[in-house]
């Protein structure tokens, strides 16, 4: 738990675990806490790691639920991803579904195999760091969906999990209005392969 008061908590989700149903961190939540009503206010992907923010009874989900519709949440993510991306790709824009989506891209560390991003997403369309890289032809590692089509070098077979980490999460209170923020540090499969790969 990395934050937590009468209204939500915001947890640092591990990879291979559901945010939500059954034996998911929903669950892990409830009986740890001993708060039966805890319900994830967003999604991350089960192979995703880092913070998720959840609500503690009906009302503070509704009052969380707006603060995303009105894009007053702001998360940040690391992802380890193919290829050498180029420094002057600070932006993708393609649609996803039909609908607006913009991720912003800060290159942290990149060889020929592979780059280590610092991302931020202002629409939270489904998978949307995940298509966008891929259809930029750098797909996150470990990705078994939308890197089909695209042959990754031989030494990165060798990642453990989809290397997508949401590394921090901010947002005002609904009943503060104080800034909340969060941060999840990097998991040590997702070090160890920034080490493997020689990008630390």
């Amino acid at each position: 738990i990395l934050f937590q008061d009468s209204l939500c908590i915001v947890a640092n989700k591990p990879a291979g675990i559901l945010a939500n149903g059954p034996e998911s961190l929903e669950d892990v939540l409830r009986k740890q806490t001993r708060c039966p009503a805890i319900e994830a206010v967003h999604r991350l992907d089960r192979d995703t790691s880092g913070c998720l923010l959840c609500a503690k009874h009906a009302d503070a989900k509704a009052a969380l639920v707006a603060l995303f519709e009105s894009h007053r949440v702001t998360k940040t993510y690391h992802a380890i991803v193919s290829g050498q991306v180029p420094a002057d790709l600070r932006e993708i824009t393609a649609p996803i579904d039909g609908k607006t989506a913009v991720t912003r891209l800060t290159l942290l560390s990149a060889n020929r195999i592979a780059s280590h991003l610092k991302l931020s997403i202002e629409t939270g369309r489904t998978h949307q760091i995940r298509k966008h890289m891929a259809a930029a032809r750098h797909p996150v590692l470990g990705d078994k969906v939308y890197s089909t089509n695209i042959q990754p070098h031989p030494e990165l077979r060798r990642v453990p999990r989809q290397m997508l980490h949401a590394s921090s999460l901010t947002f005002k209170h609904p009943n503060s209005d104080e800034l909340v923020r969060t941060k999840a540090p990097l998991p040590s499969d997702f070090s160890g392969c920034l080490k493997m790969l020689k990008l630390t």
